[in-house]
């Protein structure tokens, strides 16, 4: 737990570091209000790399993931990276799930999209990726802070979010 809010406590210098002030002030809170850090200890164990027995778990139980990036109108460099690696890491690792719509990522400008139903509904407060998981046992959505610390790294970035979405997967 003491590694976590330090990890946390650092993301949010890198933050305010790079100009993303409103960041670095709610990532803590933010992230202890989500409940997200029960899934940061998957990112080290790696992807299945097999997409096809994924996709048919999915479509059996109907689960269905949205990765949705959050920002505002004015974005750094690693509020950028966020998103667009999030989409490459869609597109190289999760490409029969995009296809069949089980999977699909969404960057929604929550300071002008202000009608958007999903800026209504999570009301999010700063630029952050989050993963809505949805499935006979309801609803999850989860901010996936760890994001921030690989925004400089896509290599790093990519396993950890491939981890990720790959353990909602049941992969």
């Amino acid at each position: 737990m003491r590694k976590l809010h330090f990890l946390l406590l650092l993301g949010a210098g890198f933050a305010l570091l790079f100009g993303c002030a409103s960041q670095a002030a709610d990532a803590p809170a933010q992230t202890a209000a989500t409940g997200s850090a029960a899934y940061m200890s998957s990112a080290a164990s790696g992807v299945s790399g097999n997409s096809s027995i994924q996709a048919q778990s999915l479509q059996a139980n109907g689960t269905r993931l949205t990765l949705i990036k959050f920002h505002g109108s004015a974005q750094c460099v690693s509020c950028t990276n966020l998103g667009k690696f999030a989409n490459s890491t869609l597109e190289k690792n999760f490409q029969e799930e995009l296809a069949d719509g089980s999977v699909k990522y969404l960057d929604i400008n929550a300071e002008t999209d202000t009608a958007n139903p999903y800026v209504k509904k999570y009301q999010p407060t700063h630029a952050s990726l989050y993963l809505l998981t949805e499935g006979a046992g309801g609803e999850k959505f989860e901010e996936l802070a760890e994001a921030w610390y690989y925004a400089g790294d896509e290599a790093k970035y990519v396993q950890y979010l491939s981890s990720v979405i790959a353990g909602r997967l049941g992969g």
